[in-house]
């Protein structure tokens, strides 16, 4: 059997039925494999690529269309993800299981004061929790 696996990027051998894949991107991968017969069979396979969350230390919920929410690029990708944010005296203000619609800065649908705030995020899918603050400026 010959196997050719299109597009060859980020492969260590597009020629071998399990090559070692090491992409930076989502990418979708055609394995077409020929038998003895000379007859082909193609099929894809797509990688996606869970990138590390980048998570901003600030933003100002003010109302003004920039920075009104905690924007966390990447978490989208990661569906079970958890998170929490804490004030410094422990009490919880956010939680949410996935990160559909990112943080506003309230609680309960009360603006929270200017401050410094802690999170716990847990993206799961392989990745180890995450610890830090956030600070809300107005």
């Amino acid at each position: 059997m010959q196997y050719a696996w299109t597009s060859n990027t980020y492969l260590n051998n597009s020629t071998i039925l399990n090559p070692i894949c090491a992409p930076i991107d989502d990418i979708t991968y055609t394995l077409t494999v020929t038998g003895i017969g000379g007859c082909p069979s193609v099929d894809q396979v797509k990688i996606i690529v869970l990138k590390k969350p980048l998570i901003p230390n600030t933003f100002s919920p003010n109302d003004d269309g920039i920075n009104d929410f905690w924007e966390i690029e990447y978490l989208k990708t990661y569906p079970k993800a958890k998170i929490q944010v804490f004030t410094r005296t422990g009490q919880m203000v956010f939680e949410s299981k996935g990160y559909n619609k990112p943080w506003d800065g309230t609680k309960a649908g009360v603006a929270l004061p200017v401050d410094t705030y802690y999170y716990i995020i847990e993206p799961e899918s392989g990745r180890a929790p995450v610890t830090g603050y956030v600070t809300i400026i107005k």
